[in-house]
């Protein structure tokens, strides 16, 4: 409220310096100015109904008085603010068509469209990159949530097993795993939430560290070439997340081998051995990296192949200019 405050209060000094509105202008028009400026303050809680609010005073401001630049500025606020496209476009033709009658098709109606296509277009340019960034954040949440708890839980799961412990020991143990697949699924639904509605994502040598603590058998980390940022991040994702999986459905001692293969295109596939029933489902990791990745034009696939589970996943790398593999075995 209170940035909206400011913003409202700097236009209402550009709008009565410029004279858009001046006392001889009499109470109506006086009016009209302050239902073009007050709505402002819940632009962004309620920015269908401002915008309707403001554009039909900004319509009854500018047949009222003769036209000043600074009367449409209210109106290219509230267009910035509003999702609805529709309704942007309504607002767009009320005000080109109420400026019509004193400056005429170009330097009015025309000129007044633009700069309306041009202030609804920026916002909504900027919920674009808005919703980008939740999504980006959403999943390196998601990442980081559950690399940390397949660790505890495996661990737990190993102490469990192996450990000379009481039942009463047995009993806290159970707890805290129920208590960590709880928190998983918890976290995936939140994010399918999310989904439907300058954070930084773990360093890639830090989880492999942490989940060879863990059990996972890994020689060595994979050797990423020169990408792009967009691609070395999905690469480092798929990674990260074929290394939990390996660990969490083979348990400690499971042989995670990674290729890499770099030209014109990027691969890298992940092998374990499958120890016990394949795990066919797909979780939010996976999900996530396959639509992630055919969006940026490649491919994830996954499932048993000779008595291997194998996930490889194929994404562009034009920056790449050289064949790098790495393999744990």
């Amino acid at each position: 409220m209170r940035q909206s405050f400011v913003t409202t209060a700097a236009v209402a000094a550009v709008f009565f310096a410029s004279g858009a509105w001046t006392p001889h202008q009499g109470w109506l028009a006086a009016g009209l100015s302050a239902a073009q400026l007050v709505p402002l303050l819940w632009s962004r809680r309620a920015p269908a109904l401002v915008l309707a609010v403001v554009t039909l005073a900004t319509a009854g401001h500018l047949l009222l008085e003769p036209p000043r630049n600074a009367m449409y500025v209210p109106v290219l606020l509230a267009l910035h603010s509003t999702p609805q496209r529709w309704l942007a476009a309504a607002a767009t033709l009320v005000v080109g068509a109420a400026v019509f009658p004193a400056k005429g098709p170009l330097d009015g109606t025309v000129l007044a469209v633009t700069i309306s296509a041009v202030a609804w277009l920026l916002g909504a340019e900027r919920r674009r990159a808005l919703a980008e960034r939740a999504e980006r954040a959403a999943r390196r949440l998601h990442d980081t949530l559950a690399q940390t708890t397949a660790v505890m839980l495996v661990q737990a799961e190993t102490l469990r097993a192996v450990g000379d412990l009481t039942d009463a020991d047995r009993e806290r143990l159970d707890t805290l795993l129920a208590a960590g697949r709880g928190a998983l699924t918890l976290v995936r639904r939140t994010l399918d939430d999310l989904r439907d509605d300058a954070e930084r994502a773990p360093d890639l040598a830090e989880v492999l560290a942490r989940l060879r603590t863990a059990g996972l058998v890994l020689d060595r980390d994979p050797v990423l070439p020169a990408l792009p940022r967009p691609v070395r991040e999905l690469a480092e994702r798929f990674v990260a997340e074929t290394a939990v999986n390996a660990l969490r459905h083979n348990g400690p001692g499971v042989r995670l081998r990674l290729d890499v293969e770099a030209g014109d295109r990027l691969t890298i596939t992940a092998r374990n051995t499958i120890e016990g029933t394949p795990h066919e489902g797909d979780g939010y990791g996976l999900a996530g990296l396959a639509e992630q990745a055919a969006a940026a034009g490649g491919v994830l696939t996954r499932g048993p192949r000779d008595g291997e589970w194998v996930v490889s996943v194929e994404l562009p790398a034009a920056a790449t200019r050289s064949r790098t593999g790495s393999r744990a075995a």
